[in-house]
């Protein structure tokens, strides 16, 4: 396993029940890309259209098992990248928040994480929110 050490910026909101505004990452073995995943399922269906809370519970819950056979756990994690429509609105955002805080509870350093983008659209009609990862070892 990485030795991971989580850095918070005292100017910055604390977000440490979700990410570090930093993360020094030594003594690993392994990187791996986790490529943008979304609620999308292998006939291009989403799920939960209109919801990205419900989204991003499946999401998580199918990473959490994408990266476990691959040989990973969460506690690999050392940075996330979020990616929203814009019709998330503030009270969605919250709730997203919670669920990934949820996601990571039992993480001892939380993974950093990448800029917060607002796009038009995502690949499929009905997206709202995608995520990739980086976990090392």
């Amino acid at each position: 396993m990485a030795n991971k050490q989580a850095f918070h910026n005292k100017n910055l909101p604390d977000m440490r029940n979700a990410f570090s505004w930093g993360l020094k990452l030594s003594d690993f073995d392994e990187i791996f890309f986790v490529t943008g995943h979304a609620d999308c399922n292998p006939q291009f269906i989403t799920q939960h259209p209109g919801d990205p809370v419900a989204q991003t519970r499946l999401i998580l819950a199918q990473m959490k098992d994408f990266l476990e056979d691959a040989g990973f756990s969460i506690n690999d994690i050392v940075r996330t990248d979020w990616t929203f429509v814009n019709e998330i609105n503030g009270e969605q955002f919250g709730e997203i928040a919670g669920v990934w805080e949820e996601f990571l509870v039992d993480v001892e350093v939380k993974p950093a994480t990448g800029t917060l983008r607002y796009v038009q659209r995502l690949g499929m009609e009905n997206m709202m929110v995608e995520y990739e990862m980086m976990l090392a070892r």
